[in-house]
């Protein structure tokens, strides 16, 4: 695949993708065995859950580890861990690349290495026969096989679940899981398309945009009840939750075009923040005053749009949204095809396309201005499933350090699958690890 197809690809996929599916369902079906409904417990012997210690002397040696001195050029003074994927191993390290803990997987890959939100645990998919679900808590992983291959997962804001999209019969489904991997009930959500998003104060509401229409999950015990919030239609992907309220934002299909709607989901009651352009990309601000909006045209589309009798512009392909006022700002005339705010809210990383290196760039904005950093190629599998499904994937932090003062992500470089840091600051980006995705654990800890 060469990376000149990413702006095209990721307009046409990330925007427009009808399914989080990060291969086809049928794909995922020649590869895997056909999924069962029943949770079967599988390690050594077909009704044991296998517990394996963290090992510190590595893997198999088909296994690509980090150095255990760690990269040159990366301080001691970033803080948090690393959880790698890409190798027979689910290998945690320091931001420098310093092994901290590998975790083997009876010689699978693992992949899909995801942080609950207080970064104590991690979730991953250990692409065996079976395909097993990899759960790393108080320093010890367990392996079970699972009920699907998932490509996607999500913690509650407590932890106490985790939503998990894999194949399905209509396309995508939908279980929740326990901490340990273990279904929580035995119901899925089945559909073509489907994109999520936790509430993020603590509760454990879920609200699901599946195909066309929006729905709200309350118990996560209970996928049989759903309470339908509308029919937005199809111009956005994943919902994106206001912290502090209870409302989301969406985008609404209309005879005039796209409109971005605040809704409540409990009330109902809607307010219109004005146009979109085409398919868009939404993405609050850890204090819920702000909103990235990425359209999917370029800057001969903008123009003025009245509503309500106040003129309002879509700027650029990428601008922020006051969502007091509704003003909006341009900050990149470049299509954003990733968009995270940093932890702390001062600072977003955005991917856009370049034509270098057949490639892609992190922009990095910092509240005035946006800094283009280094062109880099993404690992096939850090493009293929997670940045052409980009707005699902920033629903929770996932690349900025708990400091808010560097990035991680997978490239390839002279070595081949690489994981860089990055620090915001100064210097370039450092190969602490061979891999093909990282993702950073929030708040420091892990």
């Amino acid at each position: 695949m060469r990376f000149v197809l990413l702006g095209l690809a990721l307009t046409a996929g990330a925007l427009l993708a009808g399914s989080c599916t990060s291969v086809s369902p049928e794909e995922l079906q020649a590869r895997f065995s056909a999924p069962t409904t029943t949770v079967i417990e599988s390690g050594l012997s077909p009704s044991n859950t296998t517990t394996l210690p963290p090992s510190d002397k590595g893997t198999s040696p088909t296994t690509t580890v980090p150095s255990p001195l760690g990269a040159p050029g990366i301080g001691d003074h970033l803080t948090g861990s690393l959880a790698i994927g890409g190798s027979r191993a689910l290998i945690i390290t320091t931001p420098s690349g310093r092994p901290t803990g590998t975790f083997p997987t009876a010689g699978v890959s693992v992949t899909q290495p995801t942080w609950s939100r207080d970064g104590t645990s991690i979730i991953a998919t250990a692409v065996g026969e079976p395909v097993m679900t990899m759960a790393v808590q108080d320093g010890a992983v367990t392996l079970r096989a699972a009920r699907r291959p998932y490509f996607f997962y999500s913690w509650s804001a407590e932890g106490e679940y985790i939503a998990a999209l894999g194949p399905g019969p209509l396309g995508t489904s939908l279980d929740i899981l326990g901490p340990d991997g273990v279904p929580v009930t035995e119901e899925s959500l089945d559909t073509a398309s489907f994109y999520l998003a936790w509430e993020p104060g603590g509760g454990d509401d879920l609200v699901i945009h599946r195909d066309r229409s929006l729905a709200l999950v309350r118990d996560p015990n209970d996928l049989t009840i759903i309470e339908p919030l509308g029919e937005p239609g199809q111009l956005f992907l994943a919902p994106a939750w206001i912290p502090g309220t209870r409302q989301v934002l969406i985008v609404e299909e209309t005879a005039e075009g796209g409109r971005l709607v605040r809704l409540d989901v409990d009330t109902l009651e809607s307010d219109d923040l004005g146009p979109v352009e085409g398919s868009t990309g939404i993405s609050v601000s850890p204090d819920g005053s702000q909103a990235l909006l990425a359209h999917s045209v370029g800057p001969a589309a903008r123009g003025d749009v009245t509503v309500r009798f106040i003129p309002v512009t879509v700027t650029a392909p990428t601008e922020i949204v006051d969502l007091e006022t509704g003003e909006r700002t341009p900050i990149s005339d470049e299509l954003s095809i990733w968009t995270e705010w940093s932890p702390d809210g001062t600072k977003l990383a955005l991917m856009q396309p370049s034509a270098e290196l057949d490639g892609a760039v992190w922009a990095i904005w910092d509240g005035e201005s946006v800094r283009r950093l280094e062109p880099f190629r993404p690992t096939l599998t850090f493009f293929r499933n997670f940045v052409f499904f980009s707005w699902q994937y920033t629903e929770s932090p996932r690349i900025w350090s708990p400091a808010s003062d560097a990035i991680v992500y997978a490239a390839q470089d002279e070595l081949g699958d690489s994981i860089q840091v990055r620090e915001i600051g100064g210097g370039g980006p450092v190969r602490v690890s061979g891999g093909d995705v990282a993702f950073w654990s929030p708040g420091g800890n892990g």
